[in-house]
């Protein structure tokens, strides 16, 4: 059991860490905004392929973000309903095999929300 729950603090650590860390990338300079900050894009930002089988775990947590008004920063936040977004992808990475992401058919993975 403790296994288990090192093997999710560790893993929550990376993702936020991954996250919240401006990336470049030198196939899509337009994922970095003018004031260097990662814009939310169709499947998963980080970590998690989006053509993978978790990659509807992306899909879910964008919907609760959106839902209730997070950002980046949330991952940091120790309350409230960011927080559960956050460990509900968590969770959803770690233990499920939901299928790919809707951006997999959409063929808009990686390019930026409106």
């Amino acid at each position: 059991m403790n296994c288990v729950r090192l093997t999710f603090i560790l893993l929550s650590v990376f993702i936020a860490i991954i996250h919240c860390s401006v990336t470049f990338r030198r196939e899509n300079q337009d994922e970095i905004d003018p004031i260097d900050l990662i814009r939310d894009n169709y499947g998963c930002d980080a970590v998690v392929k989006s053509c993978g089988n978790k990659g509807k775990c992306c899909d879910t947590h964008d919907t609760c973000y959106k839902r209730h008004g997070c950002s980046a920063i949330s991952w940091f936040y120790l309350w409230g309903n960011c927080r559960q977004c956050n460990l509900d992808v968590m969770a959803c990475v770690v233990r499920q095999n939901p299928g790919v992401s809707s951006c997999c058919s959409a063929k808009n993975c990686g390019q930026a929300r409106p």
